[in-house]
């Protein structure tokens, strides 16, 4: 069959390629429900006409993402309740990916979206995460290996739901580095710190959490090649700094690129990172050069913004964006 690589040639579906799959891991998934309303009125009842519903966390939708460009994937979650129940329900029935559920007693999050189309504004309500016992904790370490028989890239996205388990990565990622799985890490705060220690083969922060985790402003470009170059220090591989719309720095063992979008009608931009992780985890499992997988990458996440539910964009829609994307080397 053809590789997934066929994607970076104009005009050409994404197919499956490889039997092995991209685990993606999400600590602290959600119910996402968008309610679509033309002006909120604070303080009175408002009725929709629309509601749509999708398995949210960065994870998931890094699976999303991965099976839209026809990729092989599973994905972990950490659920509970029957809000829990329902992301596993869209997960595997919804998405068409195979999931693998840790149930805690504490039950999944819900984060409702207002959506105002008049003026096209967002309204987030996000609930806590699920609490996680010690004894919960130890059974998420225990199924995890058995997750990574068929895994040759594991994406770890998202921060976790429980302050208490913030070491979560930082024992999970070593795990799959014993078995020479490939990690990818897209987190923040305490657990990208943590994380980092066990040197994942890719981080994907932006420049703010990058910002917070350095204690410095990354106010020219030259800066924020100098942090690039601080995680590579750190004994990190590959290194993605996303810069939001304006694409992202990427760099890998003396490569350096500028990579750029091409300009879009922009709908809705969350999950557009998850979806860049996708296309850098279906580079890795590929085996694609850096060039080739940052454009792929760039080129999904464009393809994301154009729609309003995070990883519903098509294959094809891909490819024709794979060409407008400019990489440009750095020196």
């Amino acid at each position: 069959m053809p590789s997934l690589r066929a994607c970076c040639e104009p005009n050409t579906v994404l197919t499956k390629g490889n039997a092995a799959v991209i685990l993606t891991v999400t600590p602290n998934p959600c119910v996402d429900k968008t309610v679509f309303i033309d002006t909120l009125n604070i303080g009175t009842f408002m009725r929709s006409q629309k509601c749509t519903c999708i398995p949210g966390g960065k994870g998931t939708n890094v699976s999303r993402a991965v099976k839209a460009l026809g990729g092989p994937t599973k994905a972990f979650v950490v659920v509970g309740g029957h809000p829990g129940a329902h992301v596993v329900d869209m997960i595997t029935n919804d998405d068409g990916v195979e999931c693998i559920p840790v149930w805690v007693a504490s039950q999944t999050r819900t984060i409702t979206t207002v959506l105002e189309e008049s003026i096209h504004r967002q309204t987030a309500f996000f609930e806590p995460g699920s609490r996680v016992t010690e004894e919960e904790y130890d059974r998420i370490l225990e199924i995890f290996p058995e997750a990574l028989d068929e895994a040759r890239v594991v994406t770890f996205s998202g921060t976790v739901s429980d302050p208490a388990i913030r070491d979560l990565y930082h024992e999970l990622i070593p795990m799959a580095h014993e078995r020479g799985i490939m990690t990818i890490l897209d987190s923040h705060g305490p657990e990208l710190a943590r994380a980092l220690e066990v040197k994942p083969t890719m981080v994907k922060p932006n420049v703010a959490e990058v910002s917070e985790l350095l204690g410095c402003d990354l106010d020219s470009d030259a800066a924020k090649w100098d942090a690039v170059q601080t995680l590579h220090d750190r004994g990190i591989e590959l290194v993605a700094l996303s810069l939001g719309k304006d694409g992202a720095f990427v760099s890998r063992k003396g490569e350096r690129y500028a990579v750029r979008p091409p300009e879009i009608d922009e709908v809705n931009p969350v999950g557009s990172g998850d979806a860049l992780v996708a296309g850098f985890a279906i580079g890795l499992l590929e085996g694609m050069d850096l060039a080739e997988m940052a454009r792929l990458g760039c080129a999904a996440g464009t393809a994301n913004a154009m729609s309003w539910d995070i990883g519903h964009f098509t294959a094809d829609e891909v490819t024709n964006l794979v060409s407008q994307v400019t990489v440009e080397s750095v020196a």
